[in-house]
């Protein structure tokens, strides 16, 4: 008997496309739109630790300068455990656990210009 092989080939956008329901899933978040509101803006990968400074900042309406290390740390820690995997099973970032460094992902054009009509 001879097998029928079908191959079926997307194009790069249709591959980094997300769903309507995982984009609102991820944008419910004001931490995970503040994560890739600041690498939308990044110039270079950015480290877990500085991160969670500015995600703490943003979501206490401060300067980084002011928030306490350990409001920086509960914020790590969700990032980390919480945030990160979910923005890295969308495509939206990558990010090495050794090493600690966050950068955008494979599917953040698709989403960077619906982040602001959600804040």
């Amino acid at each position: 008997m001879m097998e029928r092989h079908t191959k079926t080939e997307t194009s790069p956008r249709e591959r980094t496309e997300l769903s309507a329901e995982v984009l609102f899933d991820v944008l419910s978040s004001s931490y995970r739109r503040y994560v890739l509101s600041y690498l939308a803006d990044a110039t270079s990968p950015t480290e877990i630790g500085d991160l969670a400074y500015h995600v703490a900042a943003w979501d206490a309406d401060s300067s980084i300068t002011e928030i306490p290390d350990d409001d920086a740390d509960e914020a790590e820690i969700l990032l980390y455990h919480v945030h990160l995997p979910k923005l890295a099973a969308a495509g939206l970032v990558t990010y090495d656990t050794e090493s600690g460094i966050v950068f955008p992902g494979e599917s953040m054009d698709s989403v960077t210009d619906r982040i602001s009509i959600v804040e």
